[in-house]
């Protein structure tokens, strides 16, 4: 796409803009019959003007799409057996908003069934402000911070929308910091000096469920990956980790 260029080995980036040829060149790469595109929405947002990027392009071969905050989708899924993979299409649903734990585990299980499959990965989050308005900032940062690194380990490539009207320059330059690169309006304010106390106790529960085994890896890496023994970190641990990672 004219004037949009993504960096060689940019595995997240951080779009500020609102156009769909934005969204469309972060997902328009490579061969669409190896192609594997995830689009995570939100109630406000719409995959028809942004979340699938411009219809007219050659489609990929499967496309997944997580709808949150989707009461009637969400009482589906969960009556079912999860995400159907073997179509062209697969759909999950999560009702609640703030259980970015169930969402962090819907969005590793999409990577990893394409990267077993052999599909080059492609993600459309849209939107961070969106999340943003169920979540405080402290934990939106760390919850991006581990999967950013989860989508990295399957050689996804991933965007994430943000609108920098919505948000205060130091939060905007906080979440630029996770990004491999940033297409849009940039800022150059200071990261927010984090208030650890600004996350509640069910904030941090909803992403890490203290840190426990189902939670630590359902987002991080499969089963494989999990230590012999886990023991329930300390509510010092977690403000430990947490400002290890900000």
């Amino acid at each position: 796409m004219e004037g949009i260029h993504i960096d060689d080995g940019a595995h997240n980036v951080l779009v500020t803009t609102d156009d769909v040829d934005t969204c469309t060149a972060c997902l328009d790469e490579g061969n669409p019959d190896h192609r594997a595109e995830l689009t995570v929405t939100y109630p406000n947002e719409s995959a028809e003007q942004s979340g699938f990027g411009d219809h007219s392009r050659m489609q990929p071969a499967k496309k997944g799409l997580i709808s949150i905050g989707d009461t009637m989708r969400s009482a589906t899924a969960a009556s079912g057996s999860g995400p159907d993979f073997t179509g062209a299409v697969a759909q999950d649903a999560i009702a609640d908003p703030t259980n970015l734990q169930r969402l962090g585990t819907s969005i590793s299980e999409f990577c990893q069934r394409w990267d077993d499959s052999g599909y080059d990965i492609y993600v459309c989050f849209d939107s961070l402000s969106a999340l943003l308005e169920y979540t405080s900032p402290e934990v939106v940062f760390q919850f991006c911070h581990v999967l950013t690194k989860r989508l990295e380990s399957v050689d996804a490539t991933a965007h994430f929308h943000l609108d920098p009207e919505s948000h205060a320059d130091e939060t905007v330059a906080t979440f630029q910091s996770i990004f491999d690169q940033v297409v849009g309006e940039e800022t150059e304010a200071s990261t927010m000096d984090v208030d650890y106390e600004e996350a509640s106790d069910d904030d941090i529960a909803a992403l890490a469920e203290d840190w426990s085994e189902e939670a630590s890896y359902s987002i991080v890496g499969g089963t494989y990956d999990r230590p012999d023994e886990v023991t329930e970190a300390t509510d010092d641990d977690i403000e430990q980790t947490l400002a290890e990672r900000l």
